[in-house]
């Protein structure tokens, strides 16, 4: 038995000898441990390759029936890679699209913005000048109103003075008709004819001369007739300039007594009434006697003419 596992040419070979080839021997005929299959229920995870070996699969195809070994089978179309160039290219179009819309738009609201504005501002301004115009309105009617009524008070005024000259001269003729056993004058007034005349000492424009006759139940002095004129130029010792009760204030040139009846009989001076400066209104008596028209709002001397009282 010890035959069988023994080397009949089995010999002591020196050191560092090389032993002869074995190959045909039963020992080396025996596959590694490494290359036996593994067992079964237990599979080894694969070794890595040794290091420093780069190691590819072999991929090993096994021929078909029909087919030309000459020429390699088909592979699958391989994926078209894009171009880098064309698809930055694409990609810059699409962004200034992007950026050129979101300009127009930006654009248009602030066009609206500006035009609400705008809007705004108008619609304020006009209601600022509506609401000046209405404040015009209401002052101009305030002024006319205010015009109105001055005129009007002045005009009441001038109706209020001619009423009072109206019933003061009623009252003189009224006090002339009655049946008086005895006439006599006020004191300081001097009697001609049934009438009472009154010389002023001192000096007023005419319409004060007028008013003062008035408040004394008399009026500024009308002469009817030449004896009354001669009386009127002669009875005060020291010749003066007098009021008289005639103007043409109304009318130009249409000289009137103070209880409306026309000049029947007059005494201007020679070339008078000449209403020098278009200013001279009123009749006034000269030195001598004789008529001259002067501004009414000139100062000189008056006589008031009355009836006697009984």
């Amino acid at each position: 038995m010890c035959a069988l596992y023994t080397n009949a040419g089995y010999r002591d070979l020196p050191e560092g000898s090389k032993e002869e080839d074995d190959d045909d021997d039963y020992e080396n005929m025996t596959p590694p441990y490494k290359d036996l299959p593994p067992k079964p229920g237990w599979m080894a995870p694969p070794r890595p390759p040794r290091a420093g070996l780069n190691v590819s699969p072999v991929t090993s195809l096994t021929p078909q029936l029909g087919t030309d070994l000459t020429h390699p089978a088909s592979q699958p179309p391989e994926a078209t890679t894009p171009v880098p160039w064309i698809s930055q290219k694409f990609g810059g179009l699409r962004r200034d699209q992007e950026r050129l819309m979101v300009c127009l738009l930006l654009l248009v609201v602030v066009s609206l913005l500006m035009g609400c504005t705008g809007l705004v501002v108008t619609l304020i301004k006009y209601q600022e000048v509506v609401e000046e115009l209405r404040m015009l309105t209401f002052q101009q009617m305030a002024w006319r109103a205010n015009v109105t009524g001055m005129m009007g008070l002045a005009g009441l005024k001038k109706d209020i003075e001619r009423i009072r000259a109206d019933t003061n001269q009623s009252l003189l003729e009224l006090r002339g008709l009655l049946d008086c056993t005895r006439v006599t004058c006020p004191e300081g007034w001097l009697p001609f004819q049934g009438k009472c005349y009154y010389f002023s000492p001192s000096t007023k424009s005419w319409d004060e001369a007028r008013k003062f006759c008035q408040e004394n139940y008399s009026h500024l002095v009308i002469i009817s007739n030449s004896d009354e004129q001669d009386f009127v130029a002669k009875a005060h010792g020291s010749p003066r300039v007098y009021w008289l009760g005639l103007n043409d204030r109304d009318v130009e040139g249409d000289w009137r007594w103070l209880d409306g009846s026309p000049v029947t009989l007059s005494f201007w001076d020679p070339q008078e009434p000449n209403n020098l400066y278009n200013n001279e209104n009123c009749a006034s008596m000269n030195k001598g006697g004789t008529w001259n028209d002067l501004s009414c709002d000139k100062t000189t001397y008056w006589i008031c003419e009355r009836k006697c009282s009984c």
